[in-house]
């Protein structure tokens, strides 16, 4: 995939990944689906380095 698709996506994820975080623990908003959308995210985040590392220029 192309490095600029992957560094957005790597963004992206990330953002979504700190706002469920914000949500689950400052907001004391705690749910099941909290829970397992940060594994998710979390899985997905690793996912995306790892292609961003090596993605074609």
């Amino acid at each position: 995939m192309n490095k600029n698709l992957s560094q957005i996506a790597v963004i992206m994820i990330s953002i979504i990944l700190i706002i469920l975080i914000f949500q689950t623990f400052i907001l004391n908003q705690n749910s099941m689906y909290n829970y397992v959308g940060i594994i998710a995210f979390a899985i997905f985040l690793i996912i995306s380095i790892h292609d961003l590392k090596n993605a074609e220029e």
